[in-house]
């Protein structure tokens, strides 16, 4: 079921009908023609100022934010429009480079394929036909060429073979065969055609038609015979006790806004707003067709463009409410996202239980909510999944899954850096770090951060046995003292603050962030990737909360020199400490391929948790109805 549209509010996303508008608007305001391409049109937010001074009834003033990129000059200009309002200036944005666009590319693959270059060096491969070879537009994110001007914006084409239509293409790349196409001018710079290594020919298929897909299960049915227990009212979501507002942004994806919890007939905010706002990808392999693999899938490209479809049954089970988006094409039209978000309940198991010394059995099962959406951004997809207890908690998990990339080398060659998963087809060693923005307002904008270690004193008058252990507590005073790394040896996790709140045991209210599954970047600092990505070598960091800081590795990390984003707003090493603060959480994996990721890959998971902790008087879990017993 996709929900009713509802009243408007300041968060919501821009609809198909007011981006049309606002792209309108824009060509005649700033006098924009084919010279022009829409890279990002998307809601400008209201502040936290504006929200908070919002009236009941009053006019909605709804705003879009949109980076225009002049391609005839390659110049990025960014501009903010009233929507049948006023138009403010179009300022151009220097040295920025605009991400990578769907128009673009398909240019792009479309001058390679006529390449005589590309023609004769497939003919060299036994490929008669181009159009059975598939192709990607990848940034260079390693080093540049020297011989290219550093001006231009320009990606290169990893190739596949593809020899029936039906075929898994990423089992036979191609490997030695690459071309380089300047974005603006659709020209193809270059084309390499080094060493020639046989294509692998061993076929990887996985469609159900293809392997039969025959082991089935009696089929499991999950219904609700009353219906859902949410509510949904625009992008309003009111379940339990929980209410919150859904967003979507053609960078991000999904966001969550305005999270509170009914705490005995009070409304308490936990966060202002949600969101996974960089996904970078570093590949570990240095072979020809493997290093320069270093996207960022949000900055570079955004995911917000890939937003899945999303299909009942399929990528989601129960009773589901979906939520509709669109995005802006380059040319100005506007392209909608069917059930791009998904809304159903879970039953997770058992939420707390305890057996009396007379017998009396309590328990409760525990039910989530949860919110999600899926993209795919060429051989992988994300899903982006938030999740909502009864117990207060918040937890977001990243699901990976999809097909590995792949390159040819010859069998059996020594290649360190890489798994041979099917003879001489090789899946690269890379990781996958996100990271998480988290506005946080615990019961209001005047936060701190403190980080909880574990310890034990050594054996003496604190310990006398060799058994006991405490905690110590740090609170963040500034942007240096708060770039933290996880430490398991410790239990470190990190809770956020209000020194103006108390609980009834007179201790600040609070929320702990609790690491999950991560990572470390194995790339070195002074490699590309790595300047570009500097967020990634911390996995907390935390800052004053400024509206124009938004994305972890700067606003444009396409070609981008390093250094942007969180390295450089924390260099100022502001004050964190009792004020509005945003706590940016880096996670993830380090995917060393197996053989059983092939030819497409389970789910891998990552993610974190945000838990009460001493925000309740008692944990909200103790007032859930006990379920009805089965019978049978």
């Amino acid at each position: 079921m996709t929900a009713s549209v509802g009243s408007i509010h300041p968060l919501d996303p821009l609809g198909s009908s007011e981006l049309a508008a606002a792209v309108a608007q824009a060509k005649v305001a700033w006098k924009l023609d084919h010279r022009h391409l829409f890279a990002m049109v998307q809601l400008d937010e209201p502040t936290k100022t504006e929200l908070t001074n919002l009236q009941p009834n009053s006019p909605v003033v709804r705003r879009a934010r949109m980076m225009v990129w002049d391609k005839s000059r390659g110049v990025v200009c960014e501009g903010v429009l009233v929507l049948g309002g006023a138009t403010g200036a179009l300022v151009e944005i220097a040295g920025a480079k605009a991400p990578v666009l769907s128009s673009e590319s398909e240019q792009a693959i479309a001058a390679v394929r006529t390449d005589t270059r590309i023609i004769e060096a497939l003919l060299q491969r036994g490929i008669n036909d181009v159009h059975t070879v598939h192709m990607e537009t990848w940034p260079i994110g390693a080093q540049m060429p020297k011989y290219l001007d550093i001006g231009r914006r320009v990606i290169w084409t990893p190739m596949w073979h593809c020899p029936t239509p039906q075929a898994n293409f990423y089992a036979h790349p191609i490997g030695g065969l690459h071309a380089i196409v300047d974005l603006d001018t659709g020209e193809v710079v270059d084309v390499e055609n080094d060493q020639q290594i046989p294509i692998p020919q061993t076929p990887g298929p996985y469609r159900a038609s293809q392997t039969g897909a025959n082991i089935g299960l009696k089929e499991l049915a999950i219904t609700q015979p009353d219906g859902a227990s949410f509510t949904v009212n625009g992008w309003r979501i009111d379940w339990e006790r929980w209410n919150m507002r859904i967003g979507f942004c053609q960078r991000e994806g999904l966001v969550i806004h305005e999270v509170q919890f009914d705490d005995n007939g009070v409304e308490r905010r936990i966060a202002r707003r949600l969101s996974i706002a960089e996904l970078v990808i570093p590949y570990g392999d240095p072979s020809q067709g493997a290093y320069r693999k270093n996207a960022f899938d949000t900055g570079e490209f955004g995911l917000g463009n890939y937003t899945n479809s999303l299909t009942l049954g399929c990528d989601c089970l129960g009773e589901i409410v979906y939520l509709d988006a669109a995005v802006t094409q380059p040319d100005g039209s506007i392209r909608e996202i069917p059930n791009a978000i998904c809304m159903h309940e879970e039953d997770v198991g058992i939420l707390w239980k305890h057996v009396d010394i007379d017998g009396q059995v309590e328990v409760r099962r525990g039910r989530r909510f949860v919110v999600s959406s899926i993209v795919t951004v060429n051989n992988y997809e994300y899903g982006y999944f938030w999740y909502f207890y009864q117990d207060g908690s918040i937890e977001f998990e990243a699901k990976l899954t999809g097909i590995v990339l792949t390159v040819s080398d010859f069998p059996g060659a020594d290649h360190p850096s890489a798994t041979e998963i099917e003879p001489g087809l090789w899946a690269p060693f890379h990781q996958h770090i996100l990271c998480a923005r988290l506005d946080m307002d615990i019961d209001g904008t005047s936060n701190s951060v403190v980080e909880v270690d574990a310890f034990a004193h050594p054996v003496g008058p604190k310990n006398p046995l060799g058994g006991a252990y405490e905690t110590s507590e740090t609170v963040f005073a500034t942007e240096s003292v708060a770039q933290r790394v996880i430490d398991p040896f410790k239990n470190r996790f990190w809770k956020i603050i209000n020194l103006g709140r108390t609980n009834h045991m007179g201790k600040p209210v609070g929320y702990k962030l609790v690491p999950g599954h991560t990572t470390f970047p194995m790339a070195l600092p002074d490699s590309v990737i790595g300047r570009k990505a500097g967020f990634m070598y911390k996995h907390l960091w935390v800052t004053p909360h400024v509206e124009e800081e938004r994305y972890p590795a700067g606003d444009y990390p396409f070609q981008h020199e390093g250094g942007a984003g969180l390295p450089e707003w924390t260099s100022n090493d502001r004050n964190v400490e009792n004020t509005d603060v945003v706590l940016w959480y880096v996670f993830g994996t380090n995917h060393i391929p197996r053989i059983e990721d092939w030819p497409v890959m389970p789910v891998e998971r990552a993610g974190f948790q945000l838990k009460p902790s001493g925000f309740f008087s008692r944990s909200p879990g103790i007032d859930v109805a006990a379920a009805k017993p089965a019978c049978h």
